[in-house]
């Protein structure tokens, strides 16, 4: 049986999508981005990051979501730790 992810890891994994795509602060993505992300999943990694201050909910569209400060730069320390 494949090991359950914890929502820090789905998270990690959502904020891992912004960064292969480049995205910079304030930049988005919308939710067919996501694919790679299972959909049972998706909303607990979603939730956690939103918790986490990684990524905002843009106004009037649930389906698109906004990288902060605080996500570009958990996602580029995250990038560094996987290269080293």
């Amino acid at each position: 049986m494949p090991h359950a992810q914890t929502d820090e890891e789905v998270g990690r994994q959502i904020l891992r999508v912004f960064m292969n795509h480049n995205v910079r602060v304030s930049g988005s993505l919308r939710r067919n981005y996501f694919t790679d992300v299972r959909d049972a999943d998706f909303q607990r990694g979603l939730n956690k990051a939103v918790a986490n201050s990684w990524l905002t909910l843009k106004l009037h569209d649930r389906y698109t979501y906004i990288l902060t400060e605080a996500g570009h730069a958990a996602g580029v320390d995250m990038r560094a730790s996987s290269t080293t």
